[in-house]
């Protein structure tokens, strides 16, 4: 289990009960979409639990290369789940209570959960950024080119989530000091928002689902790499990559070489070619593919 997930999945089990029982006594729109966006959330985590369980599966005849998009995938069921159950209920909520608004009851008890999910929400994205070796200003290019869907799927609900409680404590405010749609309002952005969280959640995971490549630069080192530590290499005609698992990367290099090589000389220098690739690009698993051709 993903030290982020696990993280992810206590805090959001302890925040989802807390605002639940604070939405019942306080009768706030606000805190309702905020106990649905954590329940969603926790129910998400154990959705990627399962995609790291089947992915952890070893080869077989039906998948040669394992189960790793499994994590995909069912990274993709939680964008659906964050859009169905947290985005369009929020705003469903949202515009109940803007059309029948409501004075809020026991506000101090917004005010303490608020500070408690932030706590718990503040731990849960540090581990994230840890384990994606990342910091919080780094964040968005971190979302952009991980390929580690439970991180893409902890790192957007908890940045989300802190962004909704700063909502929901706006909304508060509003709401007691102004007029009580304020927290109808709040309600509804929160929704928007989750709204939005998944939708980037689809645009990123679709890249990952449909097989994308490893970014450019990484493409441009493997190629310089192979054509200063090759010894047999004339020319080398492409290399193609797809991610397949979370980390995990197939490599397909073809190459032309010297006619004037021995068959010894030429697997030897693919077999150290190989390593060398793997070891100076240790940050993904590499399935590495030569297809030789003499010229």
């Amino acid at each position: 289990m993903s030290k982020s997930v696990k993280a992810a999945l206590v805090a959001n089990g302890l925040i989802a009960c807390a605002k639940g029982i604070a939405a019942f006594f306080t009768g706030s729109a606000s805190m309702m979409a905020e106990a649905i966006h954590s329940t969603a959330d926790c129910g998400n985590q154990v959705l990627v639990l399962v995609g790291q369980s089947q992915a952890r599966r070893g080869k077989s005849e039906a998948h040669a290369f394992g189960q790793g998009k499994a994590n995909f995938f069912w990274s993709f069921v939680v964008a659906v789940v964050l859009f169905l159950l947290g985005g369009l209920f929020s705003i469903y909520e949202g515009i109940h209570k803007i059309m029948d608004p409501q004075e809020i009851q026991y506000p101090w008890l917004i005010v303490g959960i608020i500070i408690f999910a932030i706590i718990l929400e503040g731990g849960a994205l540090r581990v994230a950024l840890k384990e994606s070796n990342s910091k919080l200003k780094d964040i968005f290019k971190t979302i952009e080119k991980s390929s580690s869907s439970h991180i893409l799927v902890v790192l957007i609900e908890d940045s989300g989530a802190l962004l909704g409680l700063f909502i929901l404590g706006i909304g508060l405010g509003l709401s007691l000091f102004v007029h009580p749609i304020f927290d109808g309002i709040a309600a509804l952005m929160i929704g928007l928002l989750l709204l939005s969280l998944s939708t980037i959640l689809f645009v990123e995971l679709k890249k990952l689902i449909v097989g994308e490549s490893l970014d450019r630069e990484t493409i441009k080192q493997i190629k310089n790499l192979i054509k200063e530590e090759s010894h047999v290499l004339v020319h080398l005609n492409s290399v193609r990559s797809m991610f397949i698992g979370s980390d995990e990367v197939l490599l397909v290099i073809s190459i032309n070489v010297k006619d004037d090589k021995t068959g010894y000389e030429i697997e030897q220098d693919i077999k150290e070619l190989k390593n060398k690739i793997q070891k100076t690009f240790n940050q993904h698993k590499l399935h590495i593919y030569i297809d030789v051709f003499e010229f």
